[in-house]
């Protein structure tokens, strides 16, 4: 993702969560792993916000300790905890789990990541045919995986789509033309985790890279 990319996504962003704050005194904001959201966290933590009233979770994380270098919320803390979003509201995904009961839905944004075997979040494709992770109408839960997925492959926690879902804006990274295959292939295959992400039509999904508000 370029300068320019990550720039305008950073400023929709906190535009969105302002827009919250003025409306609802509060806002919340899911993010993701990954080398590719780093420059729009980095630019997001800068924003003059009244971060104190903004939630911010993790849609997944690897099961690690929090220090672990490839726990998503040790990146977290690294890159948008930081200058003015340090005082924002975070809530950590493995330990202390959140409470699916105690969230205030819906969201107001989420940001998810793309792997090319068409994942997002920790849903992969060894997953697909669990109800419970990708049916729109399951309840909102976390899905905790037996084996270790992914690479680096480790055991992993995942809000399910359906709780990924229940937001006002849905946010896909697609950062090159690799991951734009990707989304080109994932339409029409429901073998891969981002075909139930496509076709559902309960949530907007923006793409990072051409659908700016």
């Amino acid at each position: 993702m370029n300068n320019s990319s990550s720039d305008k996504l950073s400023k929709s962003i906190a535009k969105t969560l302002n827009e919250s704050i003025e409306l609802s005194g509060k806002a919340s904001l899911v993010v993701c792993g990954g080398n590719s959201p780093l420059p729009i966290y980095q630019k997001l933590s800068l924003a003059d916000l009244d971060w104190n009233k903004v939630s911010i979770y993790l849609g997944d994380d690897r099961l690690l300790l929090s220090d672990h270098i490839d726990s998503n919320e040790n990146l977290l803390r690294k890159n948008l905890l930081i200058n003015n979003a340090k005082s924002a509201k975070f809530h950590p995904l493995v330990q202390p789990r959140i409470n699916i009961k105690d969230l205030i839905l819906p969201f107001d944004i989420v940001l998810l990541g793309l792997g090319l075997d068409g994942h997002f979040a920790s849903l992969f494709p060894e997953q697909v045919k669990l109800s419970s992770a990708f049916s729109i109408d399951a309840d909102p839960d976390l899905i905790c995986s037996d084996i270790p997925l992914g690479s680096p492959s480790y055991k992993r926690i995942s809000m399910n789509l359906a709780l990924l879902l229940n937001t006002r804006r849905c946010i896909l990274l697609v950062t090159n033309s690799d991951k734009r295959l990707v989304v080109e292939k994932a339409s029409i295959n429901n073998k891969m985790p981002l075909y139930f992400l496509i076709n559902q039509d309960k949530t907007k999904l923006e793409f990072s890279d051409i659908d700016f508000q």
